[in-house]
């Protein structure tokens, strides 16, 4: 039995296209079958895709899930297909291995990117209860004010979660954005992974951050979700092979761009995108502290 799983949670035939996109770059550079079940979460009002049962196929091992909690909306509607997925992996699978909660404007950049998770996910001792994007503070700088807090640290919902998560939570835990929610009890539980391996990116950025050797996974964090996922899978060009050597200094300027860019963009989207990508670049990476506080 493959020993993780790969959750590829949708609700509209546009969701549905994205995954096509990356399910054709797996084939054309990850090694097959893979070490994974790919489980196609539909949203109760959404019905089971055979495109994407075929695509994904041809990869690994396929299961269907119908997520039964009738609830829309955003944010109340993905944190309901998180659960009941999570509830659903607890009950059928067991093991050491991981479940990655994979939504459909994120990418995988290299083949063997489920080898180099595997390989974050074991370096731990213990096994991690949970290992993804770390989310720093987030704060908006403002003119001769005190700086605002913007977003309370938490591991984005696109990451690697215990195969046993959803029965080790506290019923308080699932109150609430579902990422949110859950970070500060477990802190309190398990080993919690500021992961390497994972990581945001932009439209703007994304062809220069597919040749970052460190990364495997990206996610285009409040980004147009069709255009990032066909610029991130396109084949990589000739001349971009030759200029990924300049990838650290085009990351500089970027950063001191963006360090000008806060400076004028008060509020909205924009100050949380540009801030938050700022704060990331001093977050901590490997094992977070346990969080001991009642």
């Amino acid at each position: 039995m493959p020993r993780h799983v790969v959750i590829l949670p949708y609700y509209c035939e546009e969701e549905v296209r994205r995954f096509g996109l990356v399910a054709s770059w797996m084939k054309r550079h990850c090694r097959k079958p893979l070490d994974c079940t790919f489980l196609l979460a539909a949203s109760p009002r959404a019905p089971h895709s055979d495109e994407l049962y075929r695509a994904f196929s041809e990869l690994g091992d396929c299961v269907r899930f119908q997520c039964p909690s009738q609830v829309f909306g955003y944010p109340e509607g993905p944190s309901a297909m998180f659960w009941d997925s999570m509830d659903f992996i607890a009950r059928e699978f067991s093991g050491d291995g991981f479940a990655l909660w994979f939504e459909s404007d994120m990418v995988v950049t290299r083949g063997n990117w489920l080898e180099q998770l595997a390989g974050e996910w074991d370096q731990e001792p213990e096994q991690p209860l949970l290992m993804g994007c770390y989310v720093p503070h987030v704060y908006k700088f403002r003119w001769l004010r005190k700086k605002k807090l913007m977003l309370h640290p938490h591991i984005n919902g696109g990451a690697c979660y215990a195969l046993d998560f959803a029965q080790r939570m506290p019923d308080s835990a699932r109150e609430g954005v579902f990422d949110m929610s859950i970070y500060s009890p477990a802190r309190k539980l398990g080993p919690v992974i500021a992961s390497t391996k994972i990581g945001f990116s932009t439209t703007a950025n994304v062809r220069r951050d597919i040749h970052c050797s460190n990364r495997c996974v990206l996610h285009g964090f409040m980004q147009d979700k069709n255009l990032f996922v066909r610029e991130a899978t396109r084949p990589v060009s000739r001349s971009e092979q030759t200029t990924s050597v300049l990838m650290p200094v085009q990351g500089w300027l970027d950063n001191w761009r963006r360090q000008v860019r806060v400076l004028f963009f008060r509020k909205g989207p924009k100050a949380m995108l540009e801030n938050l990508m700022l704060a990331q670049r001093q977050s901590p990476r490997g094992r977070l502290p346990a969080d001991i506080s009642q």
